[in-house]
């Protein structure tokens, strides 16, 4: 009778070595990325306000005609550089909005908690799609290269 129980014990562990569990799990999307992006994209519009391509108002009504003459272009962190044929002025006024854009780009930076230069480059793509076909615009590609609208 020993034998039997333990046999039977044995064929127990045995049979229950052989045992298979299978798990699922269901993987949502996340969202956050473009829950960021979005709230990225309303501070910059928010800090950037008065740069509207259409109706441009103070500083940038300035900034925008120095774009159209093609005195200066847009690089690809959203400032602006001086190109060939710039004057004194042009080059005063580059420096001086560049200053006020890297305040606000920190701003938006340290407010949303997204990487300055990856705010910067959201602002430059931004301000590439508004800018008008055949203005002739100068600006920045990623890769360095400077192109015109």
């Amino acid at each position: 009778m020993n034998k039997a129980i333990l046999t039977a014990a044995f064929a127990a562990i045995a049979a229950g070595g052989c045992l298979q569990v299978k798990t699922e799990s269901e993987i949502k999307p996340i969202h956050i990325t473009m829950d960021v992006n979005l709230k990225v994209d309303r501070e910059l519009d928010r800090a950037f306000a008065d740069e509207n391509q259409a109706k441009p108002r103070g500083d940038f009504a300035a900034v925008k005609e120095m774009l159209d003459r093609k005195a200066a272009g847009i690089t690809s962190l959203g400032m602006l550089e001086a190109r060939p044929g710039a004057s004194d002025d042009d080059k005063i006024l580059v420096a001086e909005s560049n200053a006020k854009r890297m305040k606000r780009f920190k701003e938006v930076s340290e407010s949303s908690g997204v990487a300055l230069e990856s705010v910067q480059k959201r602002k430059a793509r931004k301000m590439r799609e508004a800018i008008p076909v055949g203005s002739g615009v100068w600006w920045q590609d990623d890769d360095g290269s400077w192109k015109q609208k």
